[in-house]
């Protein structure tokens, strides 16, 4: 016994030393591996054809050494801690998971079994017997109501399979549902493919012969009784349009009138006038008459008896049929177009979907969810399971008479993976589903157990993800990552330079050289002046203030509103950049004034070579003003934090 775990372990130490071997670490910073893996990613992705700024292998060695170094810092300073950065990353990750785990696969004989069965079209009139106490305030059921309700139903059954029983007759009878009741063929529902049943009845109904009677289908309402009246070829689809004149339900004479009406539309027909306008005109089905007649596609038994069978019943596209009559009125039918049962791989999706929105969820991804049981090693407990499981058969489970028992109960019920899932993390989770009549019955314990183990297996799934596709776990390490650079960086560079005035002035005066213009600048204030004399008048005013002291004056002494005498504009400028600074800085020509304004006055100075604060280059001084602070923030970085790089970098593919 021992030699064989002393082989187990060796095995696996092999393993592990095989993974490493080919994903080595080729860089150490403050005491975290960096693995080749994750270093290529960063690299191929920063260095593809598609790359604005490539660099040789060694600068980015230094760039990757860099960026893990400020990561190291934002660690440093808990900032991976904060609310806000789990918040974030959270939600990266729920968004990157989603293409990884909607790769569950499904149960392909389901599928197909269904697209079969839709070449097959069935006619059909039902018989409900509902539970006790469906439609009623509180509706609950146990074992005992749905045997009662199915030994009802049976019986029902057994009495239309009397040789001389008329269904509808039994109908009328005996069923809950007081809507097919009303019908003129009572329960008759009509014609239907299988794209249009729910899962559970589709089954029976293409199991039951024409002229049998299924068993009792149970739903969650009650049981279903489903007589099969007819079963054909599906013809699929035909578009066509009509022209309909209504008939008034008395007076023959008037009956006679519609008669004639559409025997002249039909002989206007005959005669060449065109189907379109003349449905625009006369036909009182006003929303297709705006078509022209036009009723787009639709499948066979979607239209009354009359109607259905004469328009597929007709071959050319184009053709027109004789007037018809139906309970509507007197119709003419063109035929716009024909096509068959769409594809397996045109109804895939449409066969996913209706499975999905109709809650059998579970029985499309059977297979997938098989798969993750294995990938998971998980093994329920019998034991307990039956012990809930005998208890739903008494209280439905989303009842505090069936969760209270149970909600401090610690015992296994399944693992997964690694982990021990409760009895009590089972009745939490039953406690926070919504109550709705598909659960308040004892029979619906199953349906969630399986789907609580489901949920339990993707997030295992989930978490595992790293671990199964290294891309994944690359890519959510540079949102790590790159999360953590950001908001390190704007707090020691970023907000830290646009903030710090005083910083900017001494980095400005000590590399003023550095902003030197090819051209001249003129920095301040052009005022226009409605009255030349009010010009004149200003001018003697501050003919000795400094220029920014000038400006403020008139600005303050004749604030821009309205009524003012004056519009300010304040700017730096080059020659060709503004007209009034041309004519009287730069010698240009004379320039026009607009209309209510007799002259203008500049309030500034002119900069031959370099700026006079600043403040007249702010822009390149907060980048340059940034750079320097990274410069000297990554010199303390390298002192802080150590870095080592392994020659297994240069394994970099």
């Amino acid at each position: 016994m021992k030699k064989h775990v002393f082989s187990l372990v060796l095995f696996l130490l092999s393993i592990a030393g095989f993974a490493q071997t080919n994903d080595p670490v080729v860089m150490k910073v403050n005491g975290k591996d960096v693995r080749k893996s994750e270093f290529e990613y960063i690299y191929h992705k920063n260095n593809s054809e598609d790359a604005i700024d490539k660099r040789s292998f060694d600068e980015y060695i230094t760039l990757f050494k860099n960026f893990k170094l400020k990561v190291a810092e934002a660690e440093s300073q808990g900032i991976d801690t904060t609310a806000a950065f789990k918040k974030e990353l959270k939600e990266y990750r729920a968004q990157l998971a989603k293409p990884y785990l909607s790769k569950l696969a499904m149960n392909e004989d389901v599928l197909r079994q269904t697209y079969l069965r839709n070449q097959e079209l069935v006619e059909v009139s039902v018989l409900f017997v509902a539970f006790p106490s469906f439609g009623k305030g509180n509706f609950t059921l146990v074992p005992a109501d749905t045997a009662a309700t199915y030994n009802q139903a049976m019986e029902i059954r057994n009495k239309a399979l009397q040789q001389d029983a008329v269904f509808e007759d039994l109908v009328q009878e005996y069923s809950s549902d007081e809507r097919t009741k009303q019908n003129s063929r009572p329960g008759y529902l009509g014609w239907f493919s299988a794209m249009d049943l729910l899962p559970m009845l589709e089954e029976p109904i293409y199991n039951t012969p024409v002229g049998g009677i299924s068993r009792p289908i149970r739903t969650n309402q009650g049981y279903y009784l489903i007589k099969i009246l007819q079963k054909i070829q599906n013809p699929g689809e035909v578009n066509a349009a009509h022209i309909l004149i209504r008939t008034p339900q008395t007076m023959d004479t008037l009956q006679t009138e519609v008669k004639d009406k559409i025997a002249e539309i039909y002989k206007r027909l005959s005669e060449g006038a065109l189907f379109e306008d003349l449905a625009k005109e006369y036909s009182d089905d006003k929303v297709s008459a705006e078509k022209g007649g036009d009723l787009s596609w639709f499948s066979y038994g979607q239209m009354v008896p009359e109607f259905n069978n004469a328009v597929f019943s007709m071959k050319e596209i184009g053709s027109i049929s004789q007037p018809i009559h139906t309970q509507f009125g007197y119709h003419i039918i063109k035929l716009l177009g024909k096509r068959p049962v769409a594809s397996f791989d045109e109804l895939r999706k449409q066969i996913e979907n209706k499975m999905e929105r109709t809650g059998n969820f579970m029985v499309l991804y059977q297979t997938g969810i098989d798969q993750l049981k294995a990938e998971f090693h998980y093994s329920p407990n019998e034991k307990t399971y039956n012990l809930l499981s005998e208890a739903a058969k008494t209280a439905f489970p989303t009842d505090s008479l069936f969760t209270t028992p149970f909600e401090n109960n610690q015992e296994t019920l399944f693992t997964v993976g690694n982990e021990n899932v409760s009895v009590a993390d089972f009745i939490a989770y039953l406690k926070s589903e919504p109550k709705t009549y598909t659960n308040l019955s004892t029979d619906a314990f199953a349906e969630k157990f399986n789907q609580f183990v489901y949920n339990n297996l993707i997030n295992a799934e989930e978490k595992n993800l790293e671990d199964k596709f290294p891309d994944f776990r690359n890519l959510m390490q540079e949102y790590h990552d790159g999360i953590l650079l950001f908001e390190v960086s704007n707090k020691e560079i970023w907000d830290k330079a646009s903030a710090d005035t005083a910083g900017l002035i001494r980095f400005f005066e000590k590399n003023k050289m550095n902003y030197a213009w090819d051209e001249p600048h003129w920095k301040g204030y052009v005022v226009l002046f409605k009255d030349a004399k009010l010009k004149k008048s200003v001018q003697k005013e501050i003919e000795k203030m400094p220029y920014e002291q000038a400006a403020s004056y008139v600005i303050e002494k004749y604030a821009e509103s309205e009524t003012s005498p004056v519009s300010i504009e304040k700017g730096l400028f080059t020659k060709g950049q503004n007209s009034y600074v041309d004519e009287v800085i730069f010698n240009g020509p004379k320039t026009n004034l607009p209309d209510g304004f007799a002259d203008f006055l500049l309030v500034g100075t002119l900069m031959e070579k370099l700026p006079e604060s600043y403040t007249d280059v702010r822009g390149l001084v907060i980048t340059d003003y940034q750079d320097y602070l990274e410069e000297e923030w990554l010199k303390e970085l390298n002192a802080k934090y150590p870095v080592e790089i392994y020659e297994t970098i240069r394994q970099v593919n």
